[in-house]
């Protein structure tokens, strides 16, 4: 057995006895003065540790490995990483019950994390959030700082520019003021990424506009000409007859006067009156929908005279069995005639 001796300074030291590997022990115990107590105060340890005097007696009985501690695994201390792929497991998994404490730790930790995120990973967020509508306290709000984030970034992404335009202006609790500022940001970003936005979601936007009061005529420019180009020179059915309905509409609320933007929504609907089959009733209700919505916005917007919305009337009343003057008919007409169908 091999000891340690170790006097400690002053007067009145006692002796202390430590078992450690690789000390000499010198033969006499009993002689602990003069230079004997030197020559054992200046040998080196070959082994020493923290957890207990007695751990080096049988070293390969303990493991001495040190344990991973993944931090940045645990939600409230994610990573960009882990928090990006929590918020792709909520979007996978949409209907599925997430606890109370969960939603308000990710909401915390979003907070904090959004300026390490891009525009689009943004768009993540929001939509994981809108999606499952957890209810949390004003304070764990993330659509405000959010939306800061996304007005102070320089390249919106068009898909970026998709959610955020339908989530932002439902979610955020704003005045109204901040939440057109929003938009406004939102459509100056997407008549940069023009190319990037379908059809149909452009149309979509220019509706999100119109319902935060905003009006843009550049971005309406843009739409509409990729619209017209769409149906003039695309298949006749590039677009459902609700979505051209919806357009009708959306350029009528932006007070957008576009004739020959109008004349091809007013066709392309008559064609698809003229070619839908009986057996698809939902289809039908959607076309017929979608031509008293393109004519209310002519009458909306006061523009008469057009011989395809002449050409829409016609495959409206024959949709009815009906014959009816095109030279005789007014909008105002055809409008008081439906609100006279549709009285009980």
């Amino acid at each position: 057995m091999q000891l340690l001796v170790r006097l400690p300074a002053g007067t009145g030291a006692r002796l202390e006895r430590h078992a450690f590997a690789g000390v000499a022990l010198p033969s006499r115990l009993g002689w602990l003065s003069g230079p004997t107590v030197g020559a054992l105060t200046e040998t080196k340890r070959a082994f020493g540790s923290t957890e207990g005097p007695f751990l080096g007696r049988k070293p390969d009985s303990w493991d001495l490995k040190d344990k991973k501690k993944h931090f940045n695994e645990v939600l409230i201390m994610a990573d960009r990483r882990k928090l990006l792929e929590t918020v792709q497991d909520l979007l996978d998994e949409i209907g599925q019950e997430r606890p109370k404490a969960f939603w308000e730790i990710l909401a915390k930790r979003c907070q904090q994390s959004l300026h390490l995120l891009n525009v689009l990973e943004l768009a993540m967020v929001a939509r994981a959030f809108d999606a499952h509508e957890p209810k949390l306290r004003k304070e764990l709000d993330i659509f405000a700082p959010l939306a800061m984030q996304v007005r102070n970034a320089r390249d919106v992404p068009g898909l970026a520019v998709i959610v955020l335009s339908d989530v932002l202006p439902r979610q955020m609790r704003a005045p109204k003021e901040e939440v057109a500022e929003v938009m406004r940001c939102l459509a100056r970003r997407a008549a940069d990424v023009m190319w990037e936005i379908p059809p149909v979601h452009a149309v979509k936007l220019i509706k999100a506009l119109s319902d935060a009061g905003v009006n843009d005529v550049s971005l309406c420019s843009r739409v509409a000409r990729k619209l017209r180009m769409l149906l003039q020179h695309g298949s006749s059915q590039a677009l459902p007859a609700k979505d051209l309905g919806v357009a009708a509409a959306a350029f009528a609320a932006q007070d957008f006067r576009d004739l020959e933007l109008f004349k091809s929504l007013a066709e392309a609907v008559a064609a698809a009156l003229q070619t839908m089959d009986s057996w698809q009733p939902s289809a039908l209700e959607d076309a017929e929908k979608a031509a008293w919505q393109v004519l209310e916005s002519l009458d909306v917007l006061d523009i008469k005279g057009l011989e395809e919305a002449k050409l829409l009337r016609r495959a409206l009343g024959e949709l009815k069995g009906e014959k009816i003057e095109e030279q005789e008919v007014l909008v105002e007409d055809v409008i008081d005639r439906r609100q006279q169908d549709l009285r009980p």
